[in-house]
């Protein structure tokens, strides 16, 4: 196993899911985004510079684009940006680890938009990532977040609960909301939880 520090992917990590994209193994993909992100971002009335992190087939970072944003799509897999590229040339699409930025990216971003990254980092990793976040949004931007909180042993990887999450993202970042999904997907009903928060 790889010396790494405490919060971090390691090896092994990236590449399981290097593993699941070279396998077409992506039985979370609904094949278009979220109905909820879907929902609520096409009432906001603003647009800026946002990042999806673990954007997987990049169908939300596309909706952002649809709706005036200027996109970065990150993810560790460079299978899986080589697809959502395919899918959607207009965002840009950037391999790398979330939890590990560039720092040219600090401060630079309105919007954090989560869905199935969360989810998807070993619980180890979940305090560096709401770090990350913090770092990378700038002073008033948001951070909001579909979250699937759910506690079978069996997954989508790692479950949650909305008190953890408000304790993870709350040091950093002011909570606005936080409830249950109205627009989940069957197979979802009941376990997705929308979070919105914004960084003071």
């Amino acid at each position: 196993m790889d010396s790494v520090a405490p919060g971090s992917l390691q090896s092994e990590d990236v590449a399981a899911w290097r593993q699941r994209w070279q396998e077409s193994n992506t039985p979370w993909n609904l094949g278009r985004a979220a109905p909820e992100l879907v929902t609520v971002l096409g009432a906001w009335r603003t647009a800026g510079r946002a990042l999806v992190p673990g954007c997987g087939h990049g169908h939300e970072a596309s909706l952002l684009q649809d709706l005036g944003w200027n996109t970065v799509g990150l993810d560790v897999a460079p299978e899986a940006l080589a697809a959502a590229r395919q899918r959607d040339p207009r965002p840009q699409w950037h391999c790398g680890d979330v939890l590990n930025p560039p720092s040219i990216w600090q401060g630079s971003f309105d919007l954090v938009l989560e869905h199935t990254c969360f989810c998807a980092l070993p619980p180890r990793c979940r305090q560096t990532y709401a770090q990350a976040v913090t770092t990378l949004l700038q002073s008033g931007g948001h951070f909001l977040g579909l979250f699937w909180c759910h506690s079978r042993p069996d997954g989508p990887p790692f479950g949650s609960t909305p008190q953890e999450l408000k304790t993870c993202f709350g040091s950093g970042l002011r909570l606005i909301t936080l409830r249950q999904a109205r627009h989940s997907v069957e197979d979802r009903c009941g376990e997705e939880w929308l979070g919105q928060w914004q960084k003071p």
